[in-house]
């Protein structure tokens, strides 16, 4: 019984982290970002701000750092997202240390995301969807990062 609960508690963190993974990637890749200085909210597109006129902009980009940051965080989920599914197929009956690696995973991404909302909050408005998704991902990684860490405590150590 105990294996049956685990493995199902696997699944659900499994599928949880794919949805933060494919919600997180939509957010960043859609244009929904307002940009708040230099009159070029019409020059600019997505969160990465590139420029879509290149007579109107004088920097290609935002800032190197937030695609960096972001670049990371994508980085950290997919880590997690192939970690919980690899150990949720492999480990069923015993205990493993190796589960740590997913709750680390998902608190970085999630320190990440928030540093990146940090760094664009000068200079983009959060009032399009795709803000609020990758806002709504950040809270969600720290969840379940800590949902990911109670399951690891209670069945991988």
């Amino acid at each position: 019984m105990v294996s049956n609960q685990k493995f199902a508690n696997d699944l659900v963190i499994s599928i949880s982290t794919i949805f933060i993974l494919s919600t997180t990637i939509l957010s960043i890749s859609t244009n929904n970002w307002n940009v708040e200085y230099e009159n070029s909210i019409i020059n600019r597109t997505g969160l990465f701000q590139q420029c879509s006129n290149t007579f109107c902009c004088d920097t290609k980009e935002l800032d190197r750092s937030i695609t960096l940051l972001v670049l990371f965080s994508i980085i950290f989920l997919t880590i997690s997202t192939l970690s919980s599914c690899f150990l949720m197929a492999i480990i069923i009956d015993y205990k493993n240390q190796c589960y740590i690696l997913v709750p680390l995973t998902l608190f970085s991404a999630g320190i990440l995301m928030t540093l990146t909302l940090i760094q664009i909050l000068d200079q983009i408005y959060l009032n399009g969807y795709s803000a609020f998704i990758f806002f709504i991902d950040t809270i969600l990684a720290y969840i379940l990062g800590a949902i990911s860490l109670l399951h690891a405590n209670m069945f991988y150590f």
